[in-house]
């Protein structure tokens, strides 16, 4: 994964356990989150590689790249400069990924930094506009569900050098698999 191949995180899922409803598409970062060690360590690596608009790509379809992208809004909240947003491109439609490129090239013109987070390449090849454009790309992996062909073939698709790293996450239990199908049912 290019030059920054040891840059490996597991970050522990999920990352808020209310029941809160869903985020909105666009969000800033709180300012008073305090982030722990290991996101800190995750956001300055990141930082190294100097980016204004970022990618979340999941590895494969269902992995959790929503938690991953709210994982760096909050390691990056105690940083207000340059501003942080956080937009959910997921579910884009072909005819959407290029207007949505043109938005957060304006807002980075604007000053800000940009977190979005796509869906999968493998099942929603729209999204991949929205991987190319970014300075810089964020890998997500579930652990025991990322089979190597999907990692290998997203890895392909957004071109191995644009990744800096890659986070993973541990396999949802039954318990939190039946969760998040409920909120994902509740309107």
């Amino acid at each position: 994964m290019g030059d920054d191949a040891s840059l490996r995180y597991t970050v522990r899922a999920p990352m808020s356990a209310d029941s809160s409803p869903p985020t909105p598409a666009e969000e800033t970062p709180p300012a008073s989150a305090v982030p722990s060690p290991e996101l800190s360590r995750l956001w300055f690596a990141l930082d190294r590689r100097a980016w204004n608009y970022l990618v979340v790509v999941p590895a494969h379809p269902g992995a959790p790249a929503q938690d991953a992208a709210q994982a760096l809004m909050e390691a990056g909240a105690p940083y207000p400069e340059p501003p942080l947003r956080l937009v959910d491109a997921t579910g884009i439609e072909p005819a959407g990924a290029p207007r949505m490129v043109q938005e957060v090239r304006r807002r980075v013109e604007q000053g800000e930094r940009v977190i979005v987070v796509i869906d999968s390449l493998i099942t929603h090849p729209a999204s991949l506009p929205l991987a190319l454009a970014a300075d810089t790309a964020l890998l997500v992996v579930t652990l025991g569900e990322t089979d190597f062909g999907s990692a290998q073939k997203t890895l392909t698709l957004v071109g191995e050098d644009r990744f800096a790293g890659s986070v993973t996450f541990p396999r949802p239990t039954k318990k939190q698999k039946r969760a998040d199908a409920a909120k994902k049912k509740k309107p």
